[in-house]
C-alpha cells in the first residue's frame, strides 16, 4: 500500500509549488469575485443574494483548501508555521504574543479567510463542531465585508459613468 505522506524532497517539492499556486489562486479569486459581483449587481441581484452566493462560495473553496492541507500533509497556507512562531512569541512575552495575534486574527478574518484562519486557530477550537461554527461564522464575517467593500466600489465606479 503506497504512503501518501510525502516525506523529504517530495515535501519540498510539493511545498515549492503549492505555496505560491495557493496564493496565485487567491488572487485570481479576488478578480472572479469582482467580475462576478459586477455580473450580478447587473442583473438585479440583491446585496443579501450576492453575500449570500459569496458566502455558499467561500465556504466551498475554504473547506476545499483545509481538505488539501490536511490530505497532503504541506502547510500550504503557511498558516501552522505562522502558529508556531506566534505561540513561541507568546511563551517569551505576552506583550508581544497577545497584541501578534489579534493583529494576525484581524488580517485572517477580513483577507485570508476562513481556511486560514481555522487552519491557524485549530489546536485552540476544541471539537469538530466548535470548529465547523467557527468556520461558518468567520466565512459570513468575511463575506459580508467583501460584499460591502464590492457594494461601494460598485456604487463609486457606475457613478463615474453615469454622469
Amino acid at each position: 500500500m503506497p504512503d501518501n505522506n510525502p516525506t523529504g524532497r517530495g515535501k519540498n517539492l510539493l511545498f515549492a509549488t503549492l505555496v505560491p499556486s495557493f496564493y496565485l489562486t487567491e488572487w485570481a479569486l479576488v478578480a472572479i469575485t469582482a467580475s462576478a459581483f459586477t455580473w450580478l449587481r447587473l442583473h438585479d441581484f440583491t446585496d443579501q443574494q450576492i453575500w449570500l452566493l459569496f458566502w455558499g462560495a467561500n465556504l466551498c473553496i475554504s473547506a476545499g483548501f483545509i481538505l488539501c492541507n490536511d490530505l497532503l500533509q504541506v502547510d500550504l497556507t503557511l498558516m501552522q508555521g505562522l502558529r508556531k512562531l506566534t505561540e513561541r512569541a507568546a511563551r517569551r512575552s505576552k506583550w508581544v504574543g497577545i497584541p501578534l495575534e489579534m493583529i494576525i486574527f484581524v488580517r485572517l478574518l477580513l483577507w485570508d479567510g476562513p481556511c486560514q484562519l481555522l487552519i491557524f486557530f485549530r489546536r485552540r477550537i476544541p471539537s469538530p463542531p466548535a470548529q465547523a461554527l467557527f468556520f461558518l461564522a468567520t466565512s459570513g464575517i468575511q463575506m459580508f465585508v467583501w460584499a460591502k467593500l464590492y457594494t461601494l466600489g460598485y456604487e463609486s465606479v457606475s457613478e463615474l459613468f453615469i454622469r
